[in-house]
């Protein structure tokens, strides 16, 4: 998908009986013919025999350590079987789609109104800017708002960060604050009418099938499920998405393979929600929505290890997008 224009620390979430993940140390290995180190192994069975005794879904053991910004880079999983009965990322999402209500926005409007944050890693190209060597990679970070109408005819304002070359805004705990774009560079642009963003034509379905060959579009060659991940980024960033339609996208996203479910999580702003995942290429592709509304809240793209294409260290978010705010306004700016 071509670019569009547009941590510190997370409190730990409290773990959800349906997503739990125990991580031991490295000091905490067991080597089998050690008794000794066997009994170390005695509060992790008891944690074990509580959350089975509550009869939670799985559980997943991770021993190992994390050198690189927080992926196991040695690590053991031992995963028991979730029991008859428990519930699946499908059953989840479709709850999901009919739990979600409508917001303000939903019966306004006006100008459409787009405000988002995208990190991405590339290289600085050449020639690159002075005292780096050429096609040195960074994070390259914006921010974005959009005022649109329907006609296409609009205006933006696009605020770009310099080049992040030590890859703190890639940590996977990475947060963003208020003041993290005021000092970057400024360009507004008007737009005329007939200007097209995106290459999903409204109107949006809000039938799940017929929305599922409207997202097709955006990648005539897909690579996978996660094309459907990426197709989702692009209309949200692109379009305002209705509750109809909110509810289509869940139940389109319900149906792809190899998918998981996070109940407990937050984004870069630290907004709670609920989260999809899939790896597909090395890559781990993830929507993380607003549990009330069904809203986008952002996608990450992160590397399960080393990026195939540059020197970085393994396991960072190489395409992160916050959408900070979608609905309409009145006029522009």
């Amino acid at each position: 998908m071509t670019l569009r224009p547009g941590s510190q620390q997370l409190d730990p979430p409290v773990p959800d009986a349906a997503d739990v993940t125990i991580t031991l140390q490295e000091s905490d290995r067991v080597a089998p013919e050690s008794p000794p180190r066997r009994r170390r192994l005695a509060p992790v069975m008891s944690v074990l025999g509580l959350l089975l005794s509550v009869a939670a879904p799985a559980v997943v053991f991770v021993v190992g350590d994390h050198a690189h910004w927080g992926a196991p880079s040695q690590a053991v999983v031992l995963s028991i079987a979730s029991p008859a009965g428990s519930t699946s990322p499908h059953d989840a999402l479709v709850r999901l789609a009919e739990s979600i209500a409508a917001t303000p926005d939903d019966s306004t409007t006006g100008y459409t109104y787009h405000h988002w944050r995208i990190w991405s890693i590339s290289t600085t190209g050449s020639p690159a800017p002075a005292g780096m060597p050429k096609n040195t990679p960074a994070v390259f970070a914006s921010e974005f708002r959009r005022w649109e109408a329907e006609d296409g005819s609009g205006q933006g304002i696009d605020i770009e960060n310099a080049p992040d070359y030590t890859f703190k805004t890639a940590d996977p705990n990475y947060r963003t604050t208020d003041g993290e774009f005021v000092n970057g560079h400024t360009t507004r642009t008007t737009f005329a009418a007939g200007n097209r963003r995106s290459p999903i034509a409204g109107p949006i379905a809000t039938e799940p099938a017929a929305l599922a060959r409207q997202l097709a579009t955006v990648d005539p060659m897909p690579d996978g499920p996660q094309a459907m991940i990426r197709a989702v980024d692009e209309l949200y960033t692109t379009h305002y998405v209705t509750l109809p339609t909110r509810r289509a996208i869940l139940r389109v996203l319900a149906d792809l393979d190899g998918l998981t479910y996070r109940p407990v999580t937050t984004d870069r702003a630290g907004r709670p929600g609920v989260a999809v995942s899939l790896v597909g290429r090395g890559v781990e592709y993830t929507l993380l929505f607003d549990s009330s509304s069904g809203q986008l809240l952002a996608s990450e793209q992160r590397s399960i290890g080393a990026h195939e294409y540059f020197v970085v260290p393994n396991g960072l978010v190489r395409y992160y997008v916050l959408f900070m705010e979608q609905g309409h306004r009145p006029g522009l700016g």
